[in-house]
C-alpha cells in the first residue's frame, strides 16, 4: 500500500473541493462588491438631482451649481448646462430613454465610459433633467476589488491544499504505525526464527546422512526439539509485543500493593546458587493489571537472577511514585549496550534467552504509565528501577 500516492490523493481531492467552494464564494462576493461600487455611482447621480430640488433651480451664479448637468427640453429641442460641462453626452436620445420615468443609462465619451442619470420634469417627458459621471474610478475601484477578491481566493486555495496535506498525513499516522508494526513484526520473526531452523535443518541433515545409533538419533531429537521450543517462545513473545504496541492487551487495572508483589516474585523463583532478598516497606497501592504486572516484574527478576548469585528487591515511595528496584551482584550491563538494553533482540551478553523479554516488560510498564531506568552500581552488579504512579 502506497501511502504516500495516498495522501496525495486526498490532498487534491481536499483541493478541488476547497476549490470549488472558495470559487463559488469569491464569485459571488465580486458580484455583490462590484454591484455595490456601481450601486454607489447611480446614488451619487441620483443625489445631485435630489440637490437641484432642494436649491429649486437657483440661478447659475449660485455656489453649488453641479458639473454636468442639464435641463433638456424634447418639445422645443434645446438645452441648458445647470452648471461648468467638459463633457459632450447624447442629451436628447439619453432624454428620449426616460419614457416619463427616471432611469440609468451609459455611453461612450472621449474613450470612457460615463453614467447619466434622467430624471423627467413632468409626465409625458417633454422637459428632463441629465446629470452625467464619469465611472472611471469606479471601473478601476471594480477591477481593484475583483483582484483582491481572487488573489485571496487563491491564497485560500492554495493554503487550503497545503491544510489538507498536512491533514492528510495527520490521518495516515495510523496506517503509517500499522505498516511500520507489520513490517517490524515480519523483520523480527524472521530475525527470531532463522537460527532455530537453521539448527533444526542442521540436525536433520546430519541424522538422515547415514545410518546411526539409537543414541545419536536421540541427541538430534533433543536438538531439534530444543530448537523448536525456542522458535515457539519467540513467535509467542513476539505476537505478544506486537498485540502490547497495538493497544489490543486491555488493561485490566484494580488496586495492587507492588510491595506484595514483590515479595509474591522473589517467593515463587527458586535457583541453585541464587539467593533472592526483599527489603521491608509500606504498604505501596498502585493501579495496575495484576497478570501483565507480574509478568513484567518477573522477567526482570529472571534477567537478574539468570546473571547473579545475589538479588534484592527493594519497593520503595518517591514523591508520587511507587519505585521497585532490582539488584544483582553480577557482572552489570555493558556501557555499549546500556542504552540499548530494552531493544529488541538486545542481549547484554551471550547468553539469555530471545532478547525480546525486556522489550515485553518495558512495554507493559509503560502501559501502566510507568517508566524503567537501567544504570549499574557502584559497587558491581547492575540496577533496573521501575516507576509507577501510586494510586
Amino acid at each position: 500500500m502506497n501511502l504516500h500516492r495516498t495522501r496525495i490523493q486526498l490532498t487534491l481531492i481536499y483541493g478541488v473541493l476547497s476549490a470549488l467552494a472558495v470559487g463559488g464564494i469569491s464569485w459571488y462576493a465580486v458580484l455583490v462588491a462590484t454591484d455595490r461600487i456601481y450601486d454607489s455611482a447611480e446614488r451619487e447621480t441620483e443625489s445631485v438631482i435630489r440637490d437641484l430640488a432642494v436649491q429649486s433651480f437657483a440661478t447659475p451664479d449660485d455656489e453649488g451649481w453641479p458639473y454636468n448637468t442639464w435641463h433638456v427640453n424634447l418639445s422645443d429641442q434645446w438645452t441648458d448646462p445647470l452648471g461648468e460641462v467638459w463633457v459632450e453626452p447624447p442629451l436628447f436620445t439619453l432624454a428620449e430613454s426616460a419614457y416619463g420615468s427616471p432611469t440609468h443609462n451609459e455611453f461612450q465619451f472621449d474613450g470612457s465610459t460615463w453614467l447619466a442619470y434622467i430624471e423627467p420634469l413632468d409626465e409625458d417627458g417633454a422637459e428632463a433633467l441629465v446629470t452625467v459621471l464619469d465611472l472611471t474610478p469606479f471601473d478601476n475601484d471594480a477591477s481593484s476589488t475583483r483582484l483582491r477578491i481572487w488573489l485571496a481566493a487563491t491564497g485560500s486555495i492554495v493554503a487550503a491544499v497545503a491544510a489538507g496535506y498536512w491533514v492528510a498525513g495527520r490521518s495516515l499516522r495510523p496506517a503509517h504505525a500499522a505498516l511500520r508494526q507489520q513490517r517490524d513484526f515480519i523483520a523480527d520473526a524472521a530475525h527470531e526464527l532463522r537460527t532455530p531452523l537453521a539448527v533444526i535443518q542442521a540436525s536433520a541433515s546430519h541424522s538422515l546422512s547415514r545410518d546411526r545409533e539409537g543414541d545419536a538419533y536421540r541427541e538430534s531429537l533433543e536438538e531439534i526439539r530444543a530448537a523448536a521450543e525456542r522458535a515457539g517462545q519467540g513467535v509467542s513473545e513476539l505476537l505478544e509485543l506486537a498485540r502490547l504496541e497495538a493497544g489490543q492487551a486491555a488493561l485490566r487495572l484494580a488496586p495492587l500493593r507492588l510491595d506484595l508483589l514483590a515479595e509474591e516474585v522473589a517467593a515463587s523463583i527458586r535457583v541453585d546458587g541464587v539467593t533472592l532478598e526483599t527489603g521491608e516497606s509500606g504498604a505501596l497501592v498502585v493501579d495496575a493489571d495484576y497478570g501483565l504486572l507480574r509478568q513484567s516484574i518477573e522477567t526482570l527478576t529472571n534477567n537478574a537472577v539468570a546473571r547473579a548469585s545475589h538479588v534484592w528487591l527493594n519497593a520503595a515511595s518517591f514523591e508520587s511514585w511507587a519505585v521497585l528496584d532490582i539488584a544483582d551482584n553480577g557482572p552489570g550491563f555493558d556501557e555499549q549496550v546500556l542504552p540499548h538494553v530494552f531493544d529488541r533482540f538486545r542481549r547484554g551478553d551471550t547468553g539469555g534467552s530471545s532478547g525480546l523479554g525486556l522489550a515485553i516488560a518495558r512495554t507493559i510498564i509503560d502501559s501502566h504509565r510507568g517508566r524503567i531506568e537501567v544504570s549499574n552500581r557502584p559497587d558491581g552488579g547492575a540496577l533496573v528501577r521501575v516507576l509507577l504512579p501510586l494510586r
